[in-house]
């Protein structure tokens, strides 16, 4: 699926989709949706309903953006830190990961 669309365009679309409709229900009746996005606001998720194609790992990828969404940060950071560890024992320089700047909803700046 490419191209621009609205949240009632996206909820619409998904409702279609065998696999991801059933999961709608979490975020449909919400009046913000949460989706991670890059620099270049190019959609890498819209939790916990799909997670991009841009950002797929394949046989070729040489660099990963690992994210994780979560209601409690402490929660998050050890959720990430471990997937960042169990993913990092795959990689040719283990262990190395570099830091990225997090915006949250309130505008504030977190290096992670």
């Amino acid at each position: 699926m490419e191209g621009s669309f609205s949240a009632d365009e996206l909820m619409k679309f998904y409702k279609s989709d065998m696999k991801l409709k059933k999961f709608l229900h979490i975020i449909e009746d919400s009046p913000v949706f949460p989706v991670l996005y890059d620099h270049k606001r190019m959609v890498l998720s819209l939790p916990p309903i799909i997670n991009g194609a841009h950002s797929a790992i394949t046989l070729e990828t040489k660099n990963k953006f690992i994210e994780c969404t979560a209601t409690d940060l402490t929660k998050a950071k050890i959720v990430l830190n471990t997937m960042v560890t169990t993913f990092s024992e795959y990689c040719e320089n283990k262990f190395v990961v570099e830091p990225v700047e997090v915006i949250d909803s309130d505008g504030n700046s977190h290096i992670s």
